[in-house]
């Protein structure tokens, strides 16, 4: 177990002769499943325990009017419209209505006791995570794999997929994405170290050199926003023939 997690703390950094030792190591495909799983899953622990709390805690209005009030506060600033006293009292309306309407939705009787029912909720939501994770790692690992043929490259699916499992491991920073400013920043960065290492495992399981690793990784991504960004055109076009 220790020479594996030194393993992958070197892929870290790019050392290629850990990248050899992940990729010599038997059941490759398997361990990239695994490793997608267990990442996903300890990086969204914290973000499971908030939303447990969240949904097991009795609601409380007051706290729930009070947050409403310290929003629309925050937004008055840049928006002086909202510091009208007409639109203040139309917003107090709203919220008179409203607060009340969530503490009798929570109230009303449910086939299990909240507790249960919150965890229950949390925890699909938890696994959920590491089902979408799975997804993107096939979907997206394909499409790479088909653009790094196309360059010159060469591997089988399950192997490419087993290597760029990877990419993974720096995402355990978006365990702490919950804390407020940091855990942003430092999911960010996971982000973008991911981005490396999966560069990095393309180049050593395709044989591609740096820049078309770069090139095969990214191909996919913009490929999918020019697609995504047609269709949004077509769908504004067709609307504005409509209506």
């Amino acid at each position: 177990m220790s020479n594996l997690l030194s393993t992958l703390a070197r892929t870290l950094l790019l050392d290629e002769t850990a990248y050899q030792e992940w990729r010599e190591r038997p059941n490759l495909f398997l361990r990239g499943i695994v490793l997608i799983v267990l990442v996903s899953m300890i990086a969204g622990l914290l973000s499971f325990m908030i939303t447990l709390w969240n949904e097991v805690r009795p609601i409380n209005a007051t706290a729930i009017g009070e947050e409403i009030q310290r929003s629309l506060e925050m937004q008055s600033r840049f928006n002086p419209s909202l510091r009208d006293p007409e639109v203040q009292k139309a917003v107090t309306e709203i919220m008179d209505t409203i607060v009340p309407m969530i503490s009798d939705i929570a109230d009303v009787p449910t086939p299990l006791p909240r507790g249960i029912g919150g965890f229950l909720r949390s925890l699909g939501r938890w696994l959920s995570q590491a089902a979408v994770a799975i997804g993107g790692w096939l979907f997206y690992g394909a499409l790479v794999l088909i653009a790094a043929n196309l360059l010159g490259g060469s591997a089988k699916l399950p192997d490419f997929l087993g290597m760029v499992s990877l990419y993974a491991v720096p995402g355990l920073l978006g365990l702490f994405q919950p804390i407020p400013c940091l855990g942003e920043l430092l999911a960010l960065v996971g982000a973008v170290w991911g981005i490396v290492v999966y560069i990095k495992a393309t180049s050593v399981v395709t044989r591609l050199d740096a820049g078309r690793a770069i090139l095969a990784v990214l191909a996919p991504a913009i490929a999918l926003f020019v697609l995504a960004f047609l269709f949004a055109l077509l769908w504004v076009f067709w609307l504005s023939f409509i209506f």
